[in-house]
């Protein structure tokens, strides 16, 4: 089944731009993702901010392009300043981005879900697309160069590799929270006096999964304490906490 993601980019105004994009499109498809864009793939009458926060909650990354926009031929930043601490730079020659390749990656950000930006050369580089901002490296691509072979390069193999490697991860988490069953977990250690919060239930269910995919309860129910009173108290008709374990490992954490 394909993964949701959101594309997110300035609308391209030539050839070069064009055919970027459509590589980005075209990798993400062939690793395994639903590549989805407003005005592209989803389209709403509601206000755009709505559908866009909409699609974000039904995807597990977003990938961003910022595409040069606007083109400042003579420029100042901070014109005439006279307060301590800030200095007048110049602008001149520098290019804008869509300001949506601020919004969306922002909105996705605030959710944790994992976020790749690239910037197009000479995009200035303020807000989310300053560098450090959102805490992982931020690829500065040149349109001068070779398309096709930027998409050969190390850089694009190894950044593309780590955040899919992020997203499934990410999509695993969003499925394990919205568990049923997980909550029933939760409450049945809240029963038994024992703080456990989704993420260490998380981790309980990945460290008890070894190497080869293979999930053992013992080791499950030793990391959570569940004794033969914790699985007394689980009362759920049919069920047993081993038999959630079970259910839970084979449709949460297998690829």
């Amino acid at each position: 089944m394909e993964i949701p993601v959101f594309l997110s980019y300035a609308k391209p105004f030539n050839q070069k731009q064009k055919k970027f994009i459509s590589k980005v499109a075209g990798h993400l498809v062939e690793n395994g993702f639903k590549p989805r864009t407003l005005g592209i793939t989803d389209n709403s009458t509601s206000a755009p901010l709505i559908k866009i926060r909409e699609i974000i909650n039904e995807c597990h990354g977003l990938l961003s392009v910022a595409f040069r926009r606007g083109f400042i031929e003579k420029g100042v930043g901070k014109p005439n300043t006279d307060l301590a601490g800030h200095v007048q730079y110049d602008l001149s020659q520098k290019w804008i981005t869509s300001p949506y390749c601020q919004i969306e990656p922002s909105m996705a950000f605030q959710v944790d879900m994992p976020i790749l930006i690239f910037r197009e050369k000479g995009v200035i580089d303020d807000g989310i697309l300053e560098k450090g901002v959102v805490g992982s490296y931020m690829p500065e691509f040149d349109l001068d160069l070779s398309i096709d072979q930027y998409f050969k390069s190390s850089e694009w193999i190894q950044l593309i590799t780590e955040w899919k490697k992020s997203v499934l991860e990410y999509k695993m988490r969003k499925q394990f929270k919205s568990n049923v069953l997980v909550h029933h977990i939760i409450s049945c250690c809240i029963c038994e006096e024992k703080e456990i919060s989704f993420d260490h239930l998380y981790n309980a269910f990945k460290m008890s999964i070894d190497r080869e995919g293979y999930n053992h309860y013992e080791r499950f129910a030793a990391i959570i304490g569940a004794d033969g009173n914790f699985e007394s108290r689980y009362r759920i008709p049919r069920h047993s906490l081993q038999s959630d374990y079970i259910f839970i490992c084979n449709n949460v954490f297998k690829d």
